[in-house]
């Protein structure tokens, strides 16, 4: 393997600038890692196991050993030594990274798209990201200040799916909100303010592309992105709480989409 050696990649687990600077990502956990080994996508460097974790994914290792992946396994104790905590499952594969790629809407054709903007928190990057995969989403796009998909614990909390979901940037910002409308996609801003009209209200008449716009989890989304859209759409809620969680509140809205075209993709 060409690039930094294993053991020298292995004590920067936890150091996603290093692992940035080195055009890597860490996919921790059984599940994740076989994801990360049936994918042509990325290329798997090298992983660091338990003698239990090796005997889970013994009908995959061998493929993984062909293709020049470096496999080093160790036990627990010595897997948290070397990397500096406990790893989920006794696992982790290292991959190299590909830049995302810049969104392309003139080439998109009738299918649902969710667009974050400043989403923060890996965790709530990596919920959406499984909710999109598992409800039919053809795309997350990423815009300015969001957390990086491809840091571990957003991976990990996808389950592996910002591994095969197709995922790019949102540049130029914030022209790509116009090249979007021009190439035929009905921008939804979501939003928890009242004066909106209800999500489901708003889904029953919604036909050929539309990317659903996310706001970060404590301000929502910008002027500018709420501007840039068509359309307005809150979910309803009731008593003293007035908003979801951001992944929440993502799901919830890409289920009523879905609901409320059809299933017409």
């Amino acid at each position: 393997m060409s690039g930094p050696d294993p053991t020298d990649i292995f004590t920067h687990t936890g150091d996603p600038a290093w692992l940035l600077n080195h055009g890597l990502f860490v996919a921790e956990g059984r599940h994740v890692t076989r994801r990360l080994l049936a994918t042509p996508r990325f290329e798997t460097v090298a992983l660091l196991l338990t003698p239990t974790a090796e005997a889970a994914l013994g009908d995959v290792l061998g493929s993984a050993l062909e293709a020049g992946v470096t496999v080093d396994v160790r036990s627990q104790a010595e897997l948290d030594a070397l990397t500096g905590f406990r790893l989920h499952q006794g696992c982790v594969a290292f991959a190299r990274r590909r830049p995302l790629p810049v969104c392309e809407p003139a080439s998109w054709g009738a299918g649902l798209s969710v667009l974050l903007e400043r989403v923060r928190d890996p965790d709530n990057v990596g919920s959406i990201m499984r909710s999109a995969s598992g409800m039919g989403v053809q795309r997350v796009i990423i815009g300015p200040e969001c957390a990086d998909p491809f840091y571990r614990k957003a991976i990990r909390t996808s389950m592996g799916a910002v591994l095969t979901l197709d995922v790019c940037e949102a540049r130029p910002w914030p022209d790509v909100l116009d090249a979007c409308r021009e190439a035929g996609q009905t921008l939804v801003a979501t939003t928890p303010d009242p004066r909106a009209p209800l999500l489901d209200e708003v889904a029953a008449h919604l036909h050929g592309g539309v990317i659903l716009l996310v706001g970060s989890e404590g301000e929502g989304l910008t002027a500018q992105a709420r501007a840039a859209a068509q359309l307005e759409a809150r979910i309803p809620m009731v008593g003293a709480v007035d908003s979801l969680n951001v992944a929440v509140a993502t799901a919830v809205a890409v289920y009523a989409v879905t609901r409320g075209r059809g299933h017409d993709k």
